[in-house]
Protein backbone atom coordinates (compact mmCIF):
# COMPACT_ATOMS: atom_id res chain seq x y z
CA UNK A 1 0.00 0.00 0.00
CA UNK A 2 2.64 2.56 0.34
CA UNK A 3 3.60 2.27 -3.16
CA UNK A 4 0.30 3.51 -3.93
CA UNK A 5 0.49 6.26 -1.36
CA UNK A 6 3.85 7.16 -3.00
CA UNK A 7 2.55 6.95 -6.54
CA UNK A 8 -0.64 9.30 -5.49
CA UNK A 9 1.63 11.74 -3.81
CA UNK A 10 3.68 11.91 -6.85
CA UNK A 11 0.52 12.67 -9.08
CA UNK A 12 -0.96 14.91 -6.70
CA UNK A 13 1.98 17.23 -6.69
CA UNK A 14 2.87 17.13 -10.51
CA UNK A 15 -0.65 17.97 -11.09
CA UNK A 16 -0.49 20.79 -8.87
CA UNK A 17 2.44 22.12 -10.79
CA UNK A 18 0.84 21.55 -13.95
CA UNK A 19 -2.48 23.93 -12.46
CA UNK A 20 0.18 26.79 -11.78
CA UNK A 21 2.00 26.26 -14.81
CA UNK A 22 -1.24 26.60 -16.54
CA UNK A 23 -2.37 29.67 -14.87
CA UNK A 24 0.78 31.65 -15.95
CA UNK A 25 0.33 30.63 -19.33
CA UNK A 26 -3.71 31.53 -19.02
CA UNK A 27 -1.85 35.17 -18.13
CA UNK A 28 0.58 34.97 -21.17
CA UNK A 29 -2.51 34.12 -23.67
CA UNK A 30 -4.01 36.91 -22.50
CA UNK A 31 -1.44 39.18 -22.82
CA UNK A 32 -1.21 38.15 -26.46
CA UNK A 33 -4.49 38.33 -27.16
CA UNK A 34 -4.88 35.07 -27.78
CA UNK A 35 -8.58 34.40 -26.27
CA UNK A 36 -9.70 31.02 -27.48
CA UNK A 37 -6.12 29.66 -26.12
CA UNK A 38 -6.26 31.54 -22.90
CA UNK A 39 -9.92 29.67 -22.33
CA UNK A 40 -8.18 26.00 -23.38
CA UNK A 41 -5.47 26.97 -20.60
CA UNK A 42 -8.39 28.10 -18.28
CA UNK A 43 -10.06 24.18 -19.06
CA UNK A 44 -7.03 22.46 -18.25
CA UNK A 45 -6.55 24.39 -14.67
CA UNK A 46 -10.04 23.37 -14.46
CA UNK A 47 -9.44 19.86 -15.28
CA UNK A 48 -6.27 19.18 -13.47
CA UNK A 49 -7.82 20.07 -10.37
CA UNK A 50 -10.24 17.37 -11.25
CA UNK A 51 -6.99 15.29 -11.10
CA UNK A 52 -6.00 16.09 -8.43
CA UNK A 53 -9.48 15.76 -6.46
CA UNK A 54 -9.78 12.32 -7.53
CA UNK A 55 -6.15 11.71 -6.62
CA UNK A 56 -6.68 13.17 -2.91
CA UNK A 57 -9.63 10.72 -2.63
CA UNK A 58 -7.76 7.94 -3.54
CA UNK A 59 -4.91 8.81 -1.46
CA UNK A 60 -7.44 9.35 1.39
CA UNK A 61 -4.80 10.71 3.92
CA UNK A 62 -3.96 14.35 4.69
CA UNK A 63 -1.31 15.48 1.96
CA UNK A 64 -0.04 18.78 1.47
CA UNK A 65 2.38 19.15 -1.82
CA UNK A 66 5.64 20.76 -2.03
CA UNK A 67 5.02 24.62 -3.83
CA UNK A 68 5.68 24.66 -6.96
CA UNK A 69 9.21 26.17 -8.03
CA UNK A 70 8.29 28.92 -10.38
CA UNK A 71 9.49 28.26 -14.23
CA UNK A 72 10.22 30.72 -16.79
CA UNK A 73 7.14 31.33 -18.64
CA UNK A 74 7.72 31.83 -22.73
CA UNK A 75 5.62 33.43 -25.70
CA UNK A 76 2.48 31.53 -25.73
CA UNK A 77 4.01 29.27 -28.87
CA UNK A 78 6.77 27.89 -26.33
CA UNK A 79 4.45 27.87 -23.52
CA UNK A 80 2.13 26.00 -25.71
CA UNK A 81 4.89 23.49 -26.72
CA UNK A 82 5.98 22.87 -23.07
CA UNK A 83 2.58 22.35 -22.18
CA UNK A 84 2.39 19.61 -25.07
CA UNK A 85 5.24 18.03 -23.85
CA UNK A 86 3.79 17.41 -20.26
CA UNK A 87 1.19 16.37 -21.05
CA UNK A 88 2.64 13.75 -23.69
CA UNK A 89 4.90 12.71 -21.12
CA UNK A 90 2.64 12.13 -18.22
CA UNK A 91 0.18 9.68 -20.82
CA UNK A 92 2.89 7.86 -21.98
CA UNK A 93 5.53 7.68 -19.72
CA UNK A 94 4.60 8.67 -15.96
CA UNK A 95 1.71 7.35 -15.62
CA UNK A 96 2.16 3.76 -17.19
CA UNK A 97 4.87 3.57 -14.74
CA UNK A 98 3.17 4.85 -11.60
CA UNK A 99 0.21 2.36 -12.52
CA UNK A 100 2.75 -0.60 -12.78
CA UNK A 101 4.39 0.20 -9.66
CA UNK A 102 1.31 -0.27 -7.56
CA UNK A 103 0.76 -4.01 -9.40
CA UNK A 104 1.21 -5.69 -6.01
CA UNK A 105 -1.73 -3.70 -4.34
CA UNK A 106 -3.92 -4.02 -7.54
CA UNK A 107 -6.30 -6.15 -6.41
CA UNK A 108 -7.16 -4.64 -3.14
CA UNK A 109 -10.28 -2.27 -2.76
CA UNK A 110 -7.78 0.55 -2.15
CA UNK A 111 -5.63 -0.41 -5.51
CA UNK A 112 -8.61 -0.60 -7.21
CA UNK A 113 -9.59 3.19 -6.72
CA UNK A 114 -6.06 4.33 -7.24
CA UNK A 115 -5.39 2.84 -10.76
CA UNK A 116 -9.21 3.92 -11.96
CA UNK A 117 -8.17 7.75 -10.53
CA UNK A 118 -4.65 7.39 -12.29
CA UNK A 119 -6.19 5.72 -15.29
CA UNK A 120 -8.42 8.08 -15.67
CA UNK A 121 -6.20 10.94 -15.62
CA UNK A 122 -3.50 8.86 -17.98
CA UNK A 123 -6.59 8.84 -20.38
CA UNK A 124 -7.64 12.61 -20.18
CA UNK A 125 -3.79 13.87 -20.73
CA UNK A 126 -4.18 11.84 -23.79
CA UNK A 127 -7.10 14.25 -25.06
CA UNK A 128 -5.31 17.32 -23.26
CA UNK A 129 -2.28 16.40 -25.79
CA UNK A 130 -4.59 16.56 -28.83
CA UNK A 131 -6.27 19.89 -28.08
CA UNK A 132 -2.65 21.54 -27.15
CA UNK A 133 -1.02 19.78 -30.31
CA UNK A 134 -4.06 21.67 -32.54
CA UNK A 135 -3.38 24.98 -30.92
CA UNK A 136 0.27 24.94 -31.22
CA UNK A 137 -0.28 24.06 -34.93
CA UNK A 138 -3.19 27.01 -35.21
CA UNK A 139 -0.38 29.55 -33.50
CA UNK A 140 2.25 28.65 -35.34
CA UNK A 141 0.46 29.37 -38.43
CA UNK A 142 -0.48 32.75 -36.66
CA UNK A 143 -3.68 32.10 -35.72
CA UNK A 144 -5.99 31.69 -32.51
CA UNK A 145 -7.46 27.97 -32.12
CA UNK A 146 -11.02 28.10 -33.31
CA UNK A 147 -13.35 27.40 -30.51
CA UNK A 148 -17.54 27.65 -30.50
CA UNK A 149 -17.74 26.00 -27.16
CA UNK A 150 -15.61 24.18 -23.95
CA UNK A 151 -17.01 21.57 -21.65
CA UNK A 152 -15.43 19.48 -19.01
CA UNK A 153 -16.13 16.27 -17.49
CA UNK A 154 -16.40 16.76 -13.36
CA UNK A 155 -15.53 13.34 -13.05
CA UNK A 156 -12.62 12.63 -15.03
CA UNK A 157 -11.27 16.29 -16.39
CA UNK A 158 -11.80 15.51 -19.69
CA UNK A 159 -12.15 18.60 -22.34
CA UNK A 160 -14.74 18.64 -25.10
CA UNK A 161 -14.21 21.31 -27.31
CA UNK A 162 -16.52 21.89 -30.56
CA UNK A 163 -19.02 19.28 -29.93
CA UNK A 164 -22.80 20.29 -29.56
CA UNK A 165 -23.88 17.30 -27.46
CA UNK A 166 -21.87 14.98 -25.45
CA UNK A 167 -23.81 11.53 -24.82
CA UNK A 168 -21.58 9.90 -22.32
CA UNK A 169 -17.76 11.09 -21.25
CA UNK A 170 -15.23 9.12 -24.27
CA UNK A 171 -12.56 8.53 -20.97
CA UNK A 172 -14.86 7.61 -17.87
CA UNK A 173 -18.62 6.43 -19.62
CA UNK A 174 -20.54 9.11 -16.85
CA UNK A 175 -23.65 10.62 -18.40
CA UNK A 176 -23.74 13.77 -20.34
CA UNK A 177 -24.90 15.74 -16.61
CA UNK A 178 -21.51 15.28 -15.14
CA UNK A 179 -20.22 17.83 -18.18
CA UNK A 180 -19.41 21.55 -17.18
CA UNK A 181 -20.02 23.93 -20.23
CA UNK A 182 -17.23 26.66 -19.56
CA UNK A 183 -17.41 28.63 -22.99
CA UNK A 184 -19.79 28.70 -26.05
CA UNK A 185 -19.41 31.22 -28.50
CA UNK A 186 -22.79 33.66 -28.72
CA UNK A 187 -22.99 32.31 -32.66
Amino acid sequence: MNSVKEALRTLIKGENDAVALYKQFFEQAKKENLHNIALLFEALVMAEKIHIKNHFSALDEEFIPEKSKNQSIGTTLENLNTALTGEVRENKELYPRLIKSIKKDINTQYGKVAKLSMMWAKNVEKEHAKLLKKAFKSLKKGNDIKLHSISICQVCGNIVVNKNSQKVCDVCGHDDIFFKSIYEDEN
